[in-house]
């Protein structure tokens, strides 16, 4: 039997679909998405899959994609500063928002990713580290954003 025929596609709420991923996280499984919006561009496209576990305290650095819960809501963004016990976020795509999490907050942490056929090494450290200079570049694009 083909593949294809097993997959089925669903539209439910966001708050249920992440309360199923989370209790999916907890049990140790992997899961995998369709990231929804555009504020991980260009990392991480409306659309994109992205495959997500739960991860322990020693698996998370500087560099990641993140899956939280912040203010009632999911975002996927990344990891641009720890302090403590507190996990500084961004999305790629965004300009100036930053959002401040405690650590509990951490629901998954992003292993991998597709566009289609192609894999996204969305987890290696190079693309960490571009994607860390990309957020330190942030006044850089702000400027040249308002030359377009």
């Amino acid at each position: 039997m083909s593949d294809d025929k097993n997959k089925r596609s669903y539209k439910v709420q966001n708050n249920l679909f992440f309360e199923i991923i989370t209790d999916d996280l907890k049990n140790g499984k992997s899961v995998k998405f369709n990231v929804s919006g555009r504020s991980m561009m260009p990392f991480l496209n409306h659309g994109d899959q992205v495959v997500v576990k739960q991860p322990s305290g020693l698996d998370v650095k500087k560099g990641d994609i993140l899956l939280v819960k912040y203010q009632g809501k999911f975002i996927l963004h990344r990891l641009v500063k720890i302090k403590g016990v507190k996990y500084y976020l961004a999305g790629d795509g965004n300009l100036d928002q930053i959002e401040i999490v405690e650590k509990e907050d951490v629901i998954g942490l992003v292993t991998g990713g597709s566009r289609g056929e192609e894999l996204l090494k969305v987890n290696s450290d190079f693309n960490k580290k571009i994607g860390l200079i990309w957020y330190y570049i942030r006044p850089l694009r702000y400027l040249f954003s308002k030359f377009k």
